[in-house]
């Protein structure tokens, strides 16, 4: 009897706790998803200088001397309300973690760069803002003036739309967070579709930042775009062969023109002050670059020799006091034994 009514009280424990985890499931509706969406799309409308028809981007192959006209179809899908949205066209540029942003709207020229997309552009055509109604969809045109002069390789960048609508900055409990929706189709235009793309990557500086933190900084000095790079690098104490830092990385992607910082060691590593090299072996397909330059970390910089680990992952300070000490003790011993000898002789 004792069992049975023990079971009995088990069984409308469950069912208690069953309904209710079943009234405090929340209800999604459909309404709460639609909020969060971004309740637009873009798609681009080809030109006759448009290479492939299924690209889902601009790929052109344009000619000199002539006006390209580049159209983005913005389709509101709020059947309910009015939205507004801000066309603006950016250049493309090599982030630092190996990705390509095809919307740059602040970095300079590169010094090594002909062309960039935005030289294309009017001033009027950069930054345009469209109102779309309800339901509907509206064509924004970006004409591209191609130069008299002939260029090599590519000129790269994107078309960026942001919803306006609805968009705003929301600060809470300290934290500003922006709430907004944005898109952007790639622009990739070239004079010659078949010509040989002959890449050349160089490495034009090894910063060092206290810690130490070894930044390189990679420059794509042509206008060609790849991808699928691997960088192998290894940083050495000046005429030694020890491998002090070792890192490697695979797929990333480079603009034309373009320079990153490749971080090649944090502050996690036990390089003190002295002169280092660093050997990079880069590779992307059938091309290869192999760089090398000297770098110095100075004692603001630098690992303190109290905190660099030795053998057994004992302080290297603490080491080389033991090591003091034996050849101190060595040399007592030494003498002693020496005055010894004298003496019996």
């Amino acid at each position: 009897m004792v069992r049975l009514k023990t079971n009995s009280i088990v069984k409308l424990f469950l069912c208690i706790v069953l309904c209710i985890c079943f009234f405090k499931v929340p209800n999604v509706s459909a309404d709460s998803i639609a909020n969060n969406a971004a309740e637009f799309t873009i798609s681009p409308v080809y030109p006759r200088e448009q290479k492939e028809d299924d690209a889902g981007y601009f790929d052109l192959n344009v000619k000199k001397s002539t006006k390209v006209p580049v159209k983005v179809k913005i389709s509101n899908l709020n059947k309910n309300q009015d939205i507004d949205y801000i066309v603006k066209v950016g250049n493309a540029i090599t982030n630092n973690d190996g990705t390509i942003n095809y919307t740059d709207f602040k970095n300079k020229k590169d010094k090594t760069a002909k062309y960039q997309l935005t030289d294309l552009v009017s001033k009027k055509e950069l930054k345009q803002k469209v109102t779309v109604k309800a339901g509907e969809s509206t064509e924004v045109i970006v004409n591209l003036n191609v130069p008299k002069q002939a260029f090599a390789g590519v000129i790269v960048g994107g078309i960026y739309v942001e919803r306006l609508t609805n968009s705003y900055d929301n600060t809470k409990n300290g934290v500003n967070t922006k709430n907004h929706f944005s898109m952007t189709l790639p622009v990739v235009i070239t004079e010659q579709a078949k010509a040989k793309r002959i890449a050349k990557m160089k490495l034009d500086n090894v910063v060092v930042k206290k810690g130490p933190e070894i930044t390189a900084k990679l420059h794509n000095v042509k206008p060609v775009m790849f991808g699928k790079l691997s960088i192998d690098s290894k940083i050495t104490k000046k005429n030694r062969s020890t491998v002090l830092v070792h890192k490697k990385v695979n797929n990333y992607q480079v603009a034309p023109n373009s320079s990153f910082d490749y971080l090649v060691s944090d502050s996690s590593n036990q390089l003190g002050a002295g002169k280092y090299i660093l050997d990079m072996h880069l590779q992307s397909g059938k091309r290869k670059w192999h760089l090398v330059k000297d770098f110095v970390i100075t004692s603001k910089q630098g690992v303190p020799l109290t905190k660099q680990t030795g053998w057994l992952g004992i302080s290297m300070m603490l080491w080389i006091v033991v090591i003091i000490l034996i050849l101190i003790i060595a040399s007592l011993v030494a003498v002693i034994m020496w005055q010894r000898k004298k003496l019996k002789s």
